[in-house]
């Protein structure tokens, strides 16, 4: 006997919710029960590049086929139907999830209207996202209707692939956000700074690959917690942030000419801070980290310009260090240090203090492993209180060696890295006398 399809809707809705989207879906052919229950899920998830089955081709192309159009129409006549019976019968609506990959704008009429209903309903969290063809998605994007920055029950909202323009008599009503996050979206400075302005109860702002920023401020948000920023194409002059809440801050420019200024000194709650990028220099590191009293997570990676690590905390209890091409020297004075991580090409000079630090190191190396270069990592090593993981990625001319340890002594190490030596000596002298 069936004793779940018993459960009130309320019960029902919960369990799907722990079920991703297309098995949610094929709920509804167990019985009207069921398919009552997911006419009346409040969750309307709706991802068009996961229900196409179309080669990437199709779906990124000016040119699509006339196939691919009409199952697009038919798959958005279902999200018509179904936006438009959750609003015809004042059913509540949690969550709207839309992404939609297009050839085109020519739809473009059917999302401003979805927008305008899912507000109207009262629409908790908004999950939007339109993917255009490589010119489309870049000069001329969709624009985002402004309704959507007057949706007083929003709690979330997430945008990709989208233009947002406000005029200036625009009122914003987002006063329930808590959560803001930008992939891909064109905006200015000063819009962002009147979203954050009208939304207090903000506590998570992510703005991922978005451009047309030049001077991001965020300022007197009393409840933000995490605060993130990649970005790859535009290049902002400044990020500076002023919340004594903050607890995370993640900044990364993957562009090497991108040296932002970057200031986030006024968080005195911070407790994360990951840092990505060409800006990233000794005298940063020297001046930032000892402002964090609280700082117990420090990650530092892709750094070129960085050659010198130096950092002085008494409650630092992670830190990581990877893909920093020009490091030559660590010195650490972390005496409560759990755990350290360093990834790299060059076995730096250290001075280390961290006597109950369990490290992770790894490798990678271009046909360099040697007598002299064994001799100065033996020397690294020895600096280290407590070595879990040892991993050396040696690239020769057409192959990759992966060699991992796992450190039982260093007596075993050490032995064991005489023999790689010797080994790879004689598999490099192999390979280039055949090829």
């Amino acid at each position: 006997m069936d004793h779940i399809s018993r459960f009130p809707d309320g019960v029902l809705h919960h369990i799907l919710s722990f079920l991703p989207t297309k098995d949610a879906l094929r709920t509804s052919i167990l019985s009207k029960r069921w398919k009552l229950v997911l006419d009346t899920y409040p969750i309307l998830d709706f991802s068009w590049g996961d229900c196409a089955g179309q080669s990437s081709d199709a779906m990124y192309s000016e040119n699509a086929s006339d196939e691919y159009r009409q199952m697009l129409t038919k798959f958005m006549n279902y999200v018509d139907t179904s936006i438009f019976r959750f609003c015809k019968y004042k059913l509540s609506m949690q969550k709207f999830k839309l992404f939609l990959v297009l050839p085109d704008l020519e739809l473009s009429s059917h999302l401003d209207k979805w927008v305008q209903k899912v507000i109207e309903n009262g629409v908790k969290e908004v999950d939007f996202g339109i993917d255009l063809p490589g010119y489309l998605h870049f000069k001329k994007p969709y624009n985002m209707p402004d309704a959507i920055f007057a949706a007083k029950s929003v709690t979330v909202l997430k945008l990709f692939g989208c233009n947002v323009k406000l005029e200036e008599s625009f009122c914003i009503k987002l006063h329930s956000l808590q959560k803001l996050a930008l992939k891909e979206v064109h905006m200015d400075d000063h819009l962002l700074r009147r979203i954050v302005t009208c939304c207090p109860l903000i506590e998570d702002i992510s703005l991922r690959f978005c451009w047309g920023f030049k001077k991001i401020q965020v300022f007197e948000l009393l409840r933000l917690k995490k605060f993130e920023i990649y970005s790859h194409l535009s290049k902002p002059e400044s990020v500076e942030i002023k919340s004594p809440s903050l607890e995370s801050f993640h900044c990364s420019f993957t562009v090497r000419s991108v040296k932002p200024i970057v200031s986030v000194a006024a968080c005195q709650g911070l407790k994360s801070l990951i840092l990505s990028g060409s800006f990233v220099t000794e005298l940063l590191l020297q001046d930032l980290v000892p402002k964090f009293h609280v700082l117990e997570s420090l990650r530092v990676g892709d750094c070129p310009v960085l050659k010198k690590v130096k950092i002085s905390s008494w409650r630092l209890k992670s830190l990581e260090i990877h893909s920093c091409e020009n490091i030559m020297d660590i010195e650490i004075n972390t005496p409560n240090l759990l755990s350290c991580k360093y990834c790299g090409s060059v076995v730096p000079v250290s001075l280390i203090n961290a006597p109950s630090c369990h490290w992770q190191v790894e490798f990678s190396l271009m046909n360099t492993l040697d007598i002299l270069w064994y001799m100065t990592l033996k020397e690294f090593l020895a600096k280290l209180n407590q070595l879990v993981y040892l991993h050396i990625y040696v690239y020769l001319t057409a192959i990759m060696v992966r060699i991992a340890i796992q450190v039982t002594s260093y007596a075993f190490v050490y032995a064991y890295l005489e023999i790689l030596v010797i080994y790879m000596n004689y598999l490099m002298h192999f390979l280039f006398k055949f090829w």
